[in-house]
């Protein structure tokens, strides 16, 4: 499979504020203003330009939730950047990688796969044209 790039990385948190203040002290980087979703995901979230977005679940028995009671807050998935997300959908599935998901958001494409397949951690693979990323998107660039 080829990987272009890492395009993001998701961490999930209880406090989508204090998250952004201390990612923004140390990292002196700043984030997005705050994107909710509470049709699909329910989560809050925030990006910066490093590729970092910070997740909150807006509800008690959501997924992120639910990960965050049972694993405490932290590293939960890595988004890869992919030329042609059907063909490495493909491989990570022969290679036992268990598909969980898929997601269209207007030109971007992604497929997540289940985080027991990799030691804890979601393997998010996703499709675009270059000036459609994740971080660009969600700071306006």
């Amino acid at each position: 499979m080829r990987i272009e790039k890492i395009d993001h990385i998701h961490i999930y948190v209880k406090d989508l504020e204090k998250a952004i203040t201390l990612f923004s002290d140390v990292l002196g980087t700043k984030f997005s203003d705050i994107i909710v979703d509470d049709n699909v995901f329910h989560i809050r979230s925030s990006l910066d330009r490093l590729g970092l977005e910070l997740v909150e679940s807006i509800t008690p028995d959501g997924p992120v939730s639910r990960t965050i009671q049972k694993r405490g807050e932290g590293l939960a998935a890595i988004s890869l950047k992919v030329p042609d997300l059907e063909e490495a959908v493909k491989e990570l599935q022969a290679k036992g990688l268990t598909l969980v998901s898929r997601i269209a958001l207007g030109k971007i494409k992604e497929a997540q796969f289940h985080p027991r397949d990799a030691h804890g951690v979601m393997i998010e693979l996703c499709e675009y044209e270059e000036e459609s990323g994740a971080a660009r998107a969600a700071l306006g660039r």
